[in-house]
């Protein structure tokens, strides 16, 4: 690995001073006041410029009696306002925290009642049906709009820096659950963590820039949701953050070719959407030099397909809401062999090697560590775990035992040392009385050219393997001779890569593998898709595949 630069070097003897969100803020508003520090609908803003709107909100909400520990909550789309939002409560010690736009509003409004924020901000087009209902039932909460309301707020009220005391232990953010299992659950994070965690991403990201450039990182995936975690690297490096209003790929593609895009943080759905994309050649996407993944694991057919289309540019990393990331790294040079081509598909299966300050234990049912090489319960001891779910001490006992974060997955070290992440506990599927990691099989339906994506799930007493076309394949959507074929094809390739017990019983071909806000597939919804699907499938018997 390259040795640091003075620069880098200087950044992360920073960082180790720095204790607070707010301690980062103030030091990125003073190094680099001149920098284009946001881009988004709205164009772009300086540092200097941001500072300035910032402090506006922050004296805004002391006028409204906001003060150290109260909640502000915002419903609001991918924009700057959110990013200002978070930056003010960083200057009076307030909580952040937010809901997605494409969350039900009668979740909000749970919500509202759980956490009771001092003040919540809000885009109208998204809570009209709920706001009556808020200012009934909570008449003291402040109210403020997107828009006109919200501007008028900040031009009335002189920039004011907080003066209130900030402590590394106080809880800064409340992060929530996708909310893709049930109601979303809320995590308080504290200063120390959040900066802990990105002291781990300091150990294999260089944030730091020659002198007289900057990048533009930009976010592929939600700020409510993990792109989170780009904003104190942004603002510690003195970067431009980039705010898409979505997340399609020719949005994407656009957005990095006209504002020269050097980071982009991705999900593998998003990378997946770019590579299937006949336009992208239309745009000059050679300014990206580094595209950190992760939100769910990518199949390795995908990536080695981006690694040939872009270089060794791509770095996953491993985590989740109740440990931060960095849990464990594929770095950009393990992508690849020493030609320059990309390693074997087992490497790039897995989600890389532990990182420096953490361990990781595959565990059996009754919580005992296992050998290499054996599947189980992926286990993390972090600094960066979080400390238990908002208010909820007993999902909290479920997922924190013995100092240890049960991350949801199974999964196994192979004997390189690689993590090798399989999925939920909750997603397997049982075929002729075999539990199957589906995962495992997904794997090897992406090793097929004509697979876009693929989910595979149980579906009664089926395992069914669904999956959407690659552009050049769609026209078999309309043909259900085409569709018979495709199908075909690829329960042939199927039964010739995997063992009798993990073939599924049947495949499907759809349009689309339904997604969740997060840009992940949403097997529940793959379910149901079945449900209403009463078209015929293609019969996996392999007496039938021979016919």
């Amino acid at each position: 690995m390259a040795i640091p630069s003075l620069r880098s070097m200087l950044a992360r003897w920073m960082l180790h001073r720095l204790r607070t969100a707010r301690d980062v803020a103030r030091l990125a508003y003073r190094l680099h006041g001149r920098k284009t520090a946001l881009i988004d609908r709205r164009g772009r803003f300086t540092y200097a410029c941001l500072q300035d709107r910032v402090l506006r909100l922050h004296a805004w909400m002391q006028a409204q009696g906001v003060r150290k520990g109260d909640i502000v909550f915002t419903w609001l789309p991918e924009t700057g306002e959110q990013y200002e939002t978070r930056l003010a409560t960083y200057e009076n010690g307030a909580i952040f925290a937010s809901f997605h736009k494409h969350l039900p509003a009668l979740a909000v409004l749970d919500m509202l009642e759980r956490l009771r924020p001092a003040v919540f901000i809000h885009d109208p087009q998204l809570s009209r049906t709920i706001l009556p209902v808020v200012r009934e039932r909570w008449p003291a909460m402040r109210v403020l709009a997107l828009g006109m309301a919200y501007e008028s707020a900040l031009a009335a009220h002189m920039p004011q820096r907080g003066r209130e005391p900030v402590h590394e232990d106080d809880v800064f953010a409340l992060h929530m659950t996708s909310g893709t299992t049930g109601l979303p659950k809320s995590i308080g994070y504290t200063h120390r963590k959040y900066l802990d965690s990105v002291r781990l991403i300091s150990q294999a990201i260089d944030f730091s820039r020659p002198s007289g450039t900057q990048d533009v990182n930009m976010l592929g995936m939600p700020l409510t949701g993990p792109g989170s975690g780009l904003v104190l690297p942004t603002l510690l490096s003195g970067s431009a953050l980039l705010m898409p209003e979505n997340f399609h790929a020719e949005t994407l593609a656009r957005l990095i070719a006209r504002h020269r895009v050097t980071r982009a943080f991705l999900s593998p759905s998003a990378i997946i959407d770019l590579l299937d994309d006949p336009a992208l050649a239309r745009h000059d996407l050679s300014s990206l030099r580094h595209v950190p993944y992760g939100s769910e694991m990518m199949p390795a057919a995908k990536v080695a397909e981006a690694v040939r289309r872009f270089g060794p540019i791509f770095q996953q990393g491993y985590g989740c809401l109740e440990a931060l990331p960095p849990i464990t790294w594929l770095l950009p040079h393990e992508h690849v062999d020493a030609a320059g081509e990309p390693v074997a598909l087992d490497i790039l299966a897995s989600a890389g090697r532990v990182v420096d300050g953490v361990e990781v234990v595959i565990r059996d049912d009754d919580f005992q560590p296992l050998p290499a090489g054996q599947t189980g319960l992926i286990t993390a001891r972090t600094p960066v775990a979080f400390e238990g779910y908002w208010k909820d001490p007993e999902r909290t006992a479920e997922t924190l035992r013995e100092g240890w974060v049960v991350m949801g997955d199974v999964g196994y070290f192979d004997r390189h040392g690689y993590l090798h992440v399989l999925g939920r506990t909750a997603d397997r599927v049982q075929r002729a009385g075999q539990w199957i990691n589906p995962r495992e099989v997904e794997e090897v339906a992406h090793c097929h050219p004509a697979v876009k994506e693929t989910c595979l799930v149980q579906h009664g007493f089926q395992a069914v393997l669904v999956f959407s076309p690659r552009h050049g394949q769609r026209d078999a959507l309309a043909s259900p001779e085409a569709r018979v074929a495709l199908e075909r094809a690829l329960l042939q390739h199927m039964a010739a890569a995997l063992p009798k017990a993990q073939q599924p019983d049947r495949v499907h071909l759809v349009a689309d593998i339904p997604r969740s806000f997060l840009n992940k597939m949403l097997r529940r919804e793959v379910r149901a898709l079945l449900d209403r699907n009463a078209a015929p499938t293609w019969a996996t018997a392999p007496d039938k595949v021979a016919a």
